[in-house]
């Protein structure tokens, strides 16, 4: 059976795909029963039927329906439960639209997490326990180890999120080492420092180092903009 790693690995797979190619998505992440917290846009093609998102017929399937208003709802093993949902729990996303805005406003609800491709600028970003934990470039998403260990550091239930200066942060357990934005290139942005994305990707672990070679940190806000 699928655990919340392996379904939370999937999602950011198919949504860095997505925000590649400039295309909006938004996949709700949940533990529990979610049916009241949304209406559905469209006819209800999967939740009397064991759809897994592990499958890659499944994934064509989504592919095509992505784009659509509304979020794709998963269970943490892996269950489509539904595609199309309009949720009801919002909460503004300053500079953003209605999508990011449900993103957010969802994960209100404990044991909910949610990830987007915003078809505006182009970037993934995940939610849970009502903030942004991360910000990550399609670009450094194509790496399938980093996003593996994505997948294992974000599905730990003992992570909290806290924000500093308005920039979404990562709490792991005791560790003081926040991981905020993530960007393209080999560092990780975090509140006490820029980490090595490389290490991360070997260990896991987000190591911060005291400064970047300037000429990467210079080229790296060159591609943001």
């Amino acid at each position: 059976m699928m655990n919340k790693k392996d379904t939370l690995k999937i999602v950011l797979s198919l949504v860095n795909k997505y925000a590649s190619e400039k295309k909006g998505s938004l996949f709700i992440i949940t533990k529990n029963d979610l049916s009241k917290s949304y209406d559905l846009l469209y006819p209800d093609l999967f939740s009397d039927k064991n759809i897994n998102i592990k499958d890659k017929e499944t994934q064509i399937v989504i592919d095509a329906l992505a784009d659509l208003d509304g979020a794709f709802v998963i269970s943490e093993t892996g269950k489509v439960i539904t595609y199309g949902a309009k949720l009801k729990k919002t909460k503004v996303f300053l500079g953003h639209g209605t999508r990011h805005s449900a993103a957010l406003g969802i994960t209100q609800i404990k044991e909910v997490m949610s990830v987007l491709s915003s078809e505006e600028d182009g970037m993934v970003r995940i939610f849970k326990n009502n903030r942004i934990i991360a910000e990550i470039n399609p670009k450094t998403g194509e790496n399938q180890k980093f996003i593996e260990k994505l997948a294992s550091l974000f599905s730990k239930a003992e992570i909290q999120v806290a924000t500093s200066g308005g920039v979404a942060s990562l709490l792991m357990g005791l560790n003081p080492l926040l991981a905020g934005a993530i960007f393209t290139g080999s560092w990780i942005v975090t509140k006490f420092g820029l980490a090595s994305v490389s290490e991360f990707t070997k260990t896991g672990k987000i190591i911060v180092k005291k400064q970047a070679p300037e000429k990467e940190i210079k080229s790296n806000k060159a591609k943001k903009k």
